[in-house]
């Protein structure tokens, strides 16, 4: 892929935390580092999923005239 996450696996890091690191991860080896960055990677996506299914089983429950208002109104 190139780009940050291979030239600086901690700026990866900081990227996906979207904050600064504590100093115990700063000092972590590399090759640490970029499994902790794919397993926040992994666990956002899986979260992104569970949210997605919760989202369309609570609009499940919505009578369905009322579903296309719902969706447009929370952005799906």
């Amino acid at each position: 892929m190139g780009g940050v996450a291979e030239a600086d696996p901690v700026a990866a890091l900081r990227a996906e935390f979207r904050s600064e690191l504590p100093s115990a991860v700063e000092d972590m080896a590399e090759r640490d580092v970029r499994d902790l960055a794919a397993a926040l990677r992994a666990a956002r996506k899986r979260q992104g999923r569970h949210l997605t299914e919760a989202t369309d089983a609570s609009v499940a429950q919505i009578p369905a005239l009322l579903r296309p208002l719902v969706r447009r109104a929370i952005g799906r």
